[in-house]
């Protein structure tokens, strides 16, 4: 049975190393066979909004569109947007409606990422 890997992410635009590296970490893991979701928090939810990634590279690593097009395309992986942080950065209203569309991604609450802990094998934060 594959290994199963959580990923979070904290880290938004504002800094494209910060916030590229948890999605090539996934990338790798899935290339290595594992089981891995992504969940975002913090300023990480601003990376799937529509039209971001495409503006996102760290020095000497891929476009973060690019690994996003494999993480969601090639090797499809759960990617979680944490409610509570696109509600208070205005993504969403109060009815948990889109202001804005993303490009990956689904609404996730605390319940959600706690179950995601239980059953994985391994949390990487980043």
């Amino acid at each position: 049975m594959a290994k199963k890997v959580l990923i979070i992410a904290n880290s938004g635009p504002e800094d494209p190393c910060r916030a590229t590296v948890p999605f090539l970490t996934a990338k790798a893991c899935v290339e290595k066979g594992m089981d891995v979701s992504i969940w975002l928090y913090n300023n990480a939810v601003y990376l799937v909004c529509e039209g971001v990634a495409e503006h996102v590279q760290a020095a000497g690593l891929p476009t973060l569109e690019d690994l996003l097009l494999f993480l969601t395309m090639s090797k499809p992986i759960p990617i979680y947007i944490g409610i509570s942080c696109a509600m208070g950065r205005g993504l969403l209203d109060e009815n948990q409606a889109h202001k804005i569309p993303f490009d990956a991604g689904e609404l996730a609450a605390p319940p959600k990422l706690a179950e995601l802990i239980e059953e994985s094998d391994r949390i990487i934060n980043f």
